[in-house]
C-alpha cells in the first residue's frame, strides 16, 4: 500500500489523510479562493487546503516510493 498522503481541511485546518492509489482525478474549483478537489470514483469528493500542483505533486511522489519498494 503506498504512503498516506496527509492533505489539510480548508474548512478546520484539521489534517485530511488520502491513500494516492485511490485517487482517481485531482482539480481545481473556481472560485476566490480556488479549491483543490481530489475525487475518488464518482462517488466522493474531497476539499483540501492546498494548492493543485502541491496536491499531485505529494500524490506522485506517494506513488513512486510505493513502486521503488516493490
Amino acid at each position: 500500500m503506498p504512503k498516506l498522503c496527509k492533505f489539510t481541511s480548508p474548512i478546520d485546518g484539521k489534517p485530511v489523510y488520502v491513500n494516492p492509489s485511490q485517487v482517481s482525478v485531482v482539480y481545481t474549483h473556481k472560485g476566490e479562493p480556488p479549491d483543490t478537489i481530489i475525487g475518488f470514483g464518482k462517488d466522493f469528493m474531497l476539499g483540501v487546503k492546498e494548492g493543485l500542483d502541491e496536491a499531485v505533486t505529494m500524490l506522485d511522489t506517494a506513488m513512486s516510493e510505493d513502486g521503488r519498494k516493490g
